[in-house]
């Protein structure tokens, strides 16, 4: 095979020469050599892997370029790395849009841990905003305290808390929150989704992802257990089933390919090597991974059922769970019915490239476009910001963020919609509408309302309760019979394919508009 030489041309003037062989992908060239990025590696989707060739020879624009790129960058010869392969010697300059960094939310509303034991009725904790009241730490090292160490491991970000075990224990009382910490997840230099990442492991990465994920939790452990003075009682993970199976080194090609199946769904152990320099401190923690409800609603939902009171059994409000992120999962109960599903939301709720922001500023931003006829209904950008885009300060925004955010909408919505449908109930029958999550926390409810995120009739009903994954895990690990509900919830949960469903595709395009 030929190899051609790629000049890399530096915003310094510094070149920097790479020999590549003929038909080596950019992105993977460029990865390779020192220029890490997360992305959706290769799907041409998400639009961050911008390359640009300055003399003029810039390739063919494929379809992901039109779809990501404005007229007049193709124009100016940008182009995405992972669509274009290396076909003779070149210069390019390196354009990478790195996407922001992320908030790992850690806290959950007090409403979201509702006291349910023993299958018995308890009434709503005092309706309060925020996260639960975390103690100093001065206290804690002074007076250390008994706790459950629960971790929430999510696609983009991972969280830990220390919740107080006698507050938990205690059903009449909200739990208490004595140390929490977050950072990115470190998997996502595999790709921003899971399926980049069940691509990887499947291409003999595996190992190298188990170990990532692995480091980034131990290291959240030794945390929290400095901030708490003292180790844990027990340890609880909940992850979505792709985490949970890189985490544990489980084969997670099924769980990319149709009919969709995992290697296990159980509750699962892990053993891990903690880093104490004592030689008296102990060196291995055993680690409880809490079981999942399908390949796409794994058990963070399972932890945010219950943590906002789904596994109650005498419990016949109607009421709607929630969970936007990288994927976006949704659970409506009613009657002891308890319905599942997902939907695959890719990079749309953190933000376009081009605009660079987080999710919920794009609805908000996106919100305001409408109402100031900046966009159409149908999503449109205004001829006068067609081509360039809309742009205030350094923000811009253009027709491809705007579609971008449009059809994961669209899908989350025509979700919602065929739950209730199958539960035979209307917007009016519908209690509450828990919103979970980091853009749950920070969402302006009324601008996901007017872009048509959920019905309107739905908006006054929502409830922002931050990271009920970590409640949920910290319940299962420290309240007296969780796990015997999370059983009897697992039973009855019944999960559905929104593909497979009569009139998804329809309810989909009729949700396309703002």
């Amino acid at each position: 095979m030929s190899e051609c030489e790629v000049i890399i041309c530096e915003k310094d003037g510094k070149e920097i020469g790479l020999t590549a062989p003929a038909g080596a992908l950019f992105l993977q060239l460029l990865k390779g050599n020192g220029y890490p990025l997360v992305c959706c590696n290769g799907k041409g989707g998400c639009g961050r892997c911008r390359l640009r060739f300055p003399d003029g020879d810039a390739p063919l624009p494929a379809p992901a370029d039109r779809n990501a790129l404005t007229a007049q960058e193709l124009r100016e010869g940008v182009r995405l790395a992972c669509v274009h392969r290396v076909k003779k010697n070149c210069r390019i300059q390196v354009e990478f849009v790195h996407p922001r960094q992320v908030e790992a939310v850690t806290g959950f509303a007090e409403t979201a841990v509702r006291p349910v034991v023993y299958g018995e009725r308890a009434s709503f904790l005092p309706e309060q905003k925020g996260c639960l009241t975390a103690q100093k730490n001065d206290r804690l090292l002074s007076e250390p305290e008994k706790y459950v160490l629960a971790l929430d491991m999510g696609t983009t970000t991972i969280a830990a808390e220390a919740v107080s075990l006698s507050s938990l224990q205690c059903a009449d009382n909200g739990a208490v929150v004595l140390a929490q910490v977050g950072r990115m997840n470190p998997q996502r230099a595999w790709g921003s989704d899971v399926i980049s990442r069940i691509e990887a492991a499947g291409r003999g990465e595996g190992e190298a992802l188990r170990r990532a994920g692995e480091e980034a939790v131990v290291s959240l452990i030794m945390e929290i257990i400095e901030k708490a003075g003292r180790l844990p009682e027990k340890i609880c993970l909940a992850g979505n089933t792709t985490m949970e199976h890189l985490l544990l080194g489980l084969d997670a090609s099924g769980l990319g390919q149709y009919p969709f199946h995992p290697v296990s769904l159980s509750e699962q152990h892990m053993t891990l090597s903690l880093p104490f320099p004592a030689p008296s401190s102990p060196s291995v923690c055993g680690i409880c991974l809490l079981p999942g409800i399908s390949a796409f609603v794994g058990a963070d939902i399972l932890a945010g059922l219950l943590a906002c009171g789904f596994a109650d059994p005498v419990d016949d409000s109607c009421r709607l769970f929630i969970d936007l992120g990288t994927n976006g999962e949704m659970a409506i109960q009613k009657g002891g019915r308890l319905i599942c599903t997902a939907t695959a939301a890719g990079p749309a709720f953190e933000g376009g490239a081009s605009a660079n922001l987080p999710g919920t500023d794009m609805v908000a931003l996106l919100a305001r476009l409408l109402r100031e006829n900046k966009i159409d209904h149908s999503g449109l950008l205004c001829e006068e910001l067609f081509e360039a885009g809309w742009q205030e300060g350094k923000l811009r925004v253009t027709q491809n963020d705007i579609r971008s955010l449009q059809t994961a909408k669209a899908a989350v919505r025509a979700g919602v919609e065929i739950l209730m449908r199958r539960l035979e109930v209307s917007c009016g029958d519908v209690q509450e509408v828990y919103l979970a999550g980091g853009f749950g926390l920070f969402l302006d409810v009324r601008s996901a309302a007017e872009i048509g995120l959920f019905p309107p009739a739905l908006a006054g009903k929502v409830r922002a309760v931050g990271n009920t994954s970590l409640a949920g895990a910290a319940l299962y690990g420290g309240r007296p019979g969780y796990p015997a509900l999370a059983k009897e919830l697992l039973a009855r949960a019944e999960v559905i394919n929104l593909a497979e469903e009569s009139g998804f595709y329809e309810k989909y395009l009729e949700n396309m508009e703002f």
